[in-house]
């Protein structure tokens, strides 16, 4: 299927709007194939079984993208400051996260519209790389929600790096949303840099193997929560991840209380 002229990309994400995105767009998977992060990933994959000996290194090895899914859309779930709990881990939470939960229901939801609607096979994409995901902020850039910034985060005009991410492949060729001629970090003295706890900007670019060891010992300090804090019935064990350049990052402050 390709686009029409009748403007569905718009009708899609209006749709993902009405559903409860704060921000959605449209990109072509040739364009993402073509994305930095791809290269990146060819090289030096960053998923655990990265590790030529182990068993299943070969079954994970690259990213595994069908040849009939041409487009993709990505929405952005904003993160308010005063909802730290969006993306504290427990095993008992229905998508690991309650957003997650949220956003993995939305994508349900438009998935099965798309089909029903528009006659548009679509699949919904896990976040691991490794089993299918794509790489989200490129999407997310590639379809005007905003720009990856020197954090290494994607900055949107609305909410700044305060969002999750989530998308669908579509076996559908549709027109690009964007990008936006958007430049936050220019003339910005980078407090994100500065308020890394394992200086992972340490050499000017962002070492993920840095930020690895804050989540890693993050994940190791479980905490008990009281059900509701999660949305859940009962108490369980959470793990919080790292938000510090995620929260120094000065754009949009204000718009995600």
């Amino acid at each position: 299927m390709k686009s029409n002229g009748n403007n569905i990309e718009k009708t899609i994400v209006e749709k993902a709007k009405e559903e409860g995105a704060s921000l959605a767009g449209i990109a072509r998977v040739e364009d993402l194939r073509a994305s930095p992060s791809v290269e990146r990933y060819a090289n030096a994959p960053f998923y655990e079984a990265y590790d030529r000996d182990h068993p299943n290194y070969f079954e994970f090895k690259g990213y595994k993208w069908g040849e009939e899914h041409k487009s993709i859309l990505v929405w952005a779930l904003e993160h308010p400051i005063s909802e730290p709990q969006l993306d504290w881990w427990s095993m008992k939470v229905k998508g690991f996260t309650p957003g997650m939960g949220v956003m993995r229901l939305q994508s349900k939801k438009l998935r099965i519209w798309m089909g029903e609607d528009l006659g548009i096979n679509a699949l919904s994409l896990p976040y691991q790389i490794e089993f299918g995901g794509a790489f989200l902020k490129d999407a997310s850039h590639l379809a005007g929600l905003g720009v990856i910034g020197k954090n290494n985060l994607l900055v949107t005009p609305e909410f700044g790096t305060r969002v999750r991410l989530r998308g669908i492949f579509m076996e559908a060729e549709l027109e690009p949303t964007g990008p936006i001629d958007f430049d936050p970090c220019n003339g910005c003295d980078m407090p994100c840099h500065r308020a890394c706890p394992r200086e992972a900007f340490r050499s000017g670019a962002f070492e993920r193997a840095l930020c690895k060891q804050e989540n890693d010992q993050r994940d190791a300090d479980v905490e008990i929560l009281d059900g509701s804090i999660m949305g859940i019935d009962e108490p369980s064990e959470v793990t919080k991840p790292c938000r510090y350049c995620e929260l120094a990052c000065p754009v949009a402050q204000g718009a995600s209380l």
